[in-house]
C-alpha cells in the first residue's frame, strides 16, 4: 500500500514537471494540457489547479490559455544568485588575502549552521585547516553570530530554545551569553571569534547584503590567533573586511541609501 502511494505521488511529480516544461514551451489551454499529457483528465486537472494554486502556473485573464507562474520567476532567480555569487566573490576574497594574508571566506547559512562556500586560501608556514566545505554551527564562529546577530528576536529566542549546544574549546561561549555579543555586533557591523571553535584559530566576519537588504551571506577572514594582534584585527582587517562586504553587496544589488 505505502509502495503504491509512493508510486503514484511520484507519477503526480513527473507529470507536473511535464506541464511545466509545456508551458514554458508556449502558452496552452487546459485542453490541450489534458491531451498531450496522456493521463486521465480528471487527474491532469487535479494537478494543473495545485500548481495553479501553489503559483506555479497562472491562467490568462483574457485568453484563458495557461501561462508559467510567478513561482517559477522566484526559483531562477534563486538559482542565478547561488549561481553568481561565487564568481563575484572570487576576486573580492583574493583582494582581501592578498591585503591581510590569510585566508578569506564567503559563507551562506543553512538552518542553524554556516556552510563555507568560496575560498581564497593562502599558503604559510603555519596556517589553519580549511573550511571549505565544512559546516558549522552559528555559535562557534564570527559568520556564525553575523548571521545570528541578523534574525528577529523571535528567531533567535527559538534558536536558543532548541540548539543543542557543545562545548569545542574552553572559550565556547553557552548559547544563553550570546545577547549581548550580538547587541555589540549589529551596532560595529562585524563579528569576532577568537578561539571558541579551534582553540588557537580566530574568525572575523561582516555581513553581506542583497538587493532587498536581507543577509544572505557573510565574508569571513579565518587566522591563527598568535599572528594577528587587537590592533591588527580591530585596524587593518576590519577595514578590509568591511570595505570588501560593502563591495559585495553593492554587486548583489544593494544600495548605497539602504
Amino acid at each position: 500500500m505505502q509502495r503504491e502511494k509512493s508510486l503514484y505521488l511520484i507519477q503526480n511529480l513527473d507529470i507536473a514537471l511535464r506541464i511545466l516544461f509545456m508551458v514554458e514551451e508556449s502558452p496552452r489551454t487546459m485542453e490541450e494540457l489534458m491531451e498531450s499529457s496522456g493521463v486521465r483528465e480528471d487527474r491532469v486537472k487535479r494537478i494543473i489547479r495545485t500548481l495553479i494554486n501553489r503559483e506555479w502556473l497562472s491562467v490568462d485573464k483574457e485568453s484563458g490559455r495557461i501561462l508559467p507562474g510567478v513561482k517559477n520567476f522566484e526559483l531562477g532567480r534563486a538559482y542565478f544568485e547561488h549561481l553568481d555569487v561565487r564568481s563575484l566573490a572570487k576576486p573580492i576574497l583574493k583582494a582581501i588575502s592578498e591585503e591581510t594574508g590569510e585566508s578569506s571566506y564567503l559563507v551562506s547559512r543553512m538552518g542553524y549552521e554556516v556552510l563555507y562556500i568560496e575560498k581564497n586560501e593562502v599558503e604559510r608556514a603555519v596556517g589553519v585547516a580549511s573550511r571549505f566545505g565544512k559546516a558549522l554551527p552559528l555559535y562557534v564562529s564570527a559568520a556564525g553570530k553575523v548571521f545570528l546577530s541578523y534574525m528577529s528576536d523571535e528567531e533567535i529566542e527559538e534558536f536558543t530554545r532548541t540548539i543543542r549546544w557543545f562545548r569545542y574549546t574552553e572559550r565556547t561561549k553557552e548559547v544563553s551569553r550570546l545577547g549581548e555579543e550580538i547587541e555589540v555586533i549589529r551596532g560595529q557591523g562585524y563579528a569576532i571569534s577568537l578561539g571558541e571553535y579551534e582553540d588557537d584559530v580566530g574568525s572575523i566576519a561582516a555581513p553581506v547584503f542583497d538587493y532587498g537588504g536581507k543577509v544572505k551571506y557573510v565574508i569571513s577572514i579565518v587566522f591563527p590567533i598568535y599572528r594577528v594582534s587587537e590592533a591588527l584585527l580591530r585596524g587593518k582587517f576590519t577595514n578590509v573586511l568591511l570595505s570588501a562586504s560593502q563591495e559585495l553587496s553593492r554587486k548583489l544589488g544593494r544600495l548605497q541609501s539602504q
